[in-house]
């Protein structure tokens, strides 16, 4: 069973994975551990992950990237307004206010939402898995992390990716918490239980957002205080920032703008990345040089790591913020408890966030985490501990939602009501009671009472109907309680909904059943009046769930497997072609080399020719041709090149297992020859064994100068008449015929006679000695 964690991030994703050593990141098919995420869709098939994105320029319509923040949200949502500059291919609104990626697909136009996106993503992640881990046949569990400020909706779309991919998550897990039990599982000196705790801040500048998230840590267990966020800043940010400063340069310098044309706009982007991770290296200027650029034009420019940190002072200023906005006044932890700062993400790296981090708390950051892998390492370990293939180290988590939630409720003839039933920073998973009054039919309503404070322009969680209701014998409403509960995905839900109706039920007294059993042998007593009380008896209730955005997870799981069946009729074909052209061309080569004696020049001028033309069809009319018409002709041509290449590989093994036959019948010569000399070595076999030693060897040499002399007189262009597999077959059967014969143990040598022990003097009687026991 594989034990999985995915942190699926805006710009790349990784993969944990438990084993019994550890947690370990795995590498994908380019030996990375960083797989972009990236989808592309082309006229036969769908590429994910590093080819996507290397290709991105070439096939930039269909290509999309960016895409982490539309799942779960609507076209018009002011965060995925924000986003949609950054994808290259066209996204659009759809009925109902969705979100549309226009792309072409086998030749036709194709609209897909962020969550189909999400899951050939997944797809593309499970196969890396069952490649690389040769012991994992088919992935299925995995916790996937998110952000912390994920919503409902948000986390519900992440779950129908996931089931689209065919995978099952064990858990969804917040991406600050995943960091943090990453961080304290493998801590040994945490405090004791009862002692104070440990407080650790985390920083994870990532490359859409950044994240913040205040810690205590015990011995065994972890409490999440408090998370804070920003969506305005992270790595992308800064690349825009630098991306915009270029160019209004080359605006001026050139007479161009970037912007106005999409694969020179991306390009720039890419590169002014890479200018920002040189800057967080180096103090000198980092030049930026581009080639035919746009309208044919060179273009080049530089930046300083000064200038940089000038231009991006207002998102330093967010980041900074970040981190104030997790001591607010109902904490009580302040910036001087923090004992250790840890900072993860690709962006902290650069050199200003470990100085905002100094002026804030006074101390220097630390970096003891892998920056990059931190999310998937922790994501994996929850994987290990929900896993019963894992023995793992206990530790407890007390992770925290971050907003509040209000209930409200109504029915017919009733009054309606509300309360707010989850605070921000409340343990989650956690379950509450809510008593109400009914005596019908009556609709739950669930949605985020602070709507500001919520990064999403949904504020509705769900509605829920609860039927079965009614009024008791009196007409009088009756308790109905409804338990709501946040599960361990961080998604709100009404688990059941409870009438208690009461009812008269007869109970005997219990002094008279006392009485009665107290003396079994007394006269029976009088029966006692059965006692008439009410009891509240529990009624369970239908509840039927009715939420914002309804996923057809069956639908979209079956479309994702026939394009996953499409990838893998694209791959099969391409590889029967790449397996065809590969031949060819190592044929070829070899044809005037090593195999040039092992065919005659007729026979290779025309093998060569029909390389040739093999080699030409597949550049003009084989160019796009069936899978069973690579692997005809390949089979064609190796129905003429499989004898030459064997003649060769005969010819180069054939003389060596002649020579080792050779020997070994020589070793057992020498042997033989000793034992008719009347050596010692071989004195003690018996002759018949012997003479089954030299009948082998007489037969079997026979038989080697025969096959030896017949391959001689034939050409190295003909097929061989012996094969080193039948010289092999025949030294193995020669060996088991003598080997145990000769390998046969001497007899021991007996033993010297032991001395006859003195007889006692008349008189004299033996002592019995420890252990003996005398016997009459």
């Amino acid at each position: 069973m594989s034990v999985l964690g995915f942190d699926i991030g805006n710009l790349n994703c990784y993969i944990g994975v438990a084993r019994q050593g550890g947690i370990e990141v795995i590498t994908n098919d380019y030996s990375l551990h960083a797989t972009p995420a990236c989808v592309s869709f082309g006229p036969k098939d769908r590429s994910m992950g590093v080819a996507a994105r290397q290709a991105v320029n070439t096939n930039i319509k269909n290509t999309v990237i960016n895409f982490k923040h539309l799942v779960g949200r609507k076209f018009s949502d002011p965060i995925a307004q924000r986003f949609i500059p950054f994808i290259p291919c066209k996204v659009v609104q759809l009925p109902n206010d969705d979100i549309g990626i226009e792309v072409s697909y086998l030749g036709e136009p194709h609209t897909f939402s962020p969550e189909q996106v999400l899951a050939a993503l997944l797809t593309k992640l499970r196969t890396i898995v069952e490649s690389q881990l040769t012991d994992v046949k088919k992935v299925s569990d995995c916790v996937l992390a998110v952000p912390s400020y994920f919503t409902d909706v948000q986390r519900r779309a992440v779950l129908s990716s996931i089931q689209y991919a065919g995978l099952n998550s064990l858990r969804i897990i917040n991406e600050t918490t995943a960091i943090a039990l990453a961080y304290g599982i493998y801590k040994q000196d945490l405090p004791e239980e009862d002692a104070k705790p440990r407080n650790v801040v985390f920083l994870d500048i990532g490359h859409s957002s950044t994240q913040a998230s205040l810690v205590s840590f015990n011995r065994g267990k972890l409490q999440m205080v408090n998370t804070s966020y920003d969506l305005e800043a992270g790595g992308l940010w800064f690349d825009a920032l630098i991306r915009e400063h270029f160019r209004k340069e080359f605006k001026t310098k050139y007479g161009i703008d970037a912007s106005t044309s999409p694969r020179p706009w991306l390009r720039l982007l890419d590169e002014c990345e890479r200018v920002k991770k040189q800057m967080s290296a180096n103090q000198t200027p980092i030049p930026l040089n581009i080639e035919c650029f746009m309208e044919d034009k060179d273009v080049t420019g530089k930046m300083q790591r000064q200038e940089f940190e000038e231009l991006a002072a207002p998102i330093f200023n967010r980041i900074k913020q970040v981190l104030v906005n997790l001591f607010t006044e109902d904490v009580a932890i302040k910036p001087e408890d923090v004992e250790e700062i840890e900072i993860v993400g690709g962006s902290s790296r650069i050199p200003m966030i470990r100085q905002i981090v100094k002026d804030l708390f006074g101390k220097e950051p630390k970096t003891t985490m892998n920056q990059d892998e931190a999310v998937a390492r922790g994501a994996a370990m929850q994987c290990a501990i929900l896993s019963p293939t894992f023995r793992v180290r206990e530790f407890a988590i007390k992770d925290s939602q971050p907003y509040r939630i209000r209930l409200s409720w109504n029915g017919p003839g009733d009054n309606g009501g509300e309360n707010d039933v989850f605070a921000p920073r409340d343990e989650v998973p956690f379950s509450k009671l809510v008593s109400l009054l009914r005596s019908g039919p009556f609709q739950v309503e669930a949605h985020y009472a602070q709507p500001n404070v919520v990064p999403h322009n949904q504020v509705h969680i769900g509605s829920w109907k609860v039927n079965g209701a009614r009024p008791g014998a009196d007409g009088a409403n009756q308790k109905v309680k409804v338990k709501v509960r946040v599960n361990p995905d961080g998604v709100f839900t009404i688990a059941s909904a409870i009438m208690y109706e009461p009812k008269i039920v007869e109970e005997v007294p219990a002094e008279a059943m006392e009485v009665d059993g107290a003396n079994p042998d007394a006269p029976p007593a009088e029966p006692l009046e059965p006692v008439k009380k009410t009891k509240l008896i529990p009624v369970d209730l239908e509840v039927i769930e009715s939420i914002p955005v309804k996923y057809d997870v069956q639908k979209f799981h079956e479309l994702e497997l026939r394009m996953q069946a499409a990838d893998a009729r694209e791959k099969d074909k391409a590889d029967a072609k790449n397996s065809l052209e590969e031949y060819v061309y190592e044929m070829r080569d070899k044809l005037s080399e090593q195999y040039a004696d092992f065919i005659t020049p007729a026979a290779a001028d025309e093998f060569r020719s029909t390389l040739t033309s093999t080699e030409d069809w597949l550049y003009d009319e084989g160019e796009d041709a069936e899978r069973d018409v690579y692997e005809k002709r390949l089979y064609e041509l190796k129905a003429v090149g499989t004898p030459v290449v064997e003649r060769y590989r005969e010819f180069e093994t054939r003389k060596p297992a002649f020579d080792t036959f050779d020997q070994s019948i020589l070793r057992v010569r020498k042997a033989y020859e000793d034992y008719v000399a009347g050596g010692p070595t071989y004195a003690h076999l018996d002759s018949k064994e012997m003479e089954k030693v030299i009948n082998a060897i007489e037969d079997k040499k026979k038989w080697l100068d025969e096959a030896r002399h017949k391959q001689e007189t034939r050409s190295k262009t003909d097929a061989p008449v012996v094969f080193t597999q039948e010289i092999n077959q025949n030294k193995n059967a020669f060996e088991n015929i003598v080997n145990p014969i000769l390998n046969k143990k001497k007899p021991a040598a007996p033993a010297p006679p032991k001395k006859e022990d003195t007889q006692p003097a008349a008189g004299d009687q033996p002592q019995s000695q420890p252990g003996e026991m005398d016997v009459d």
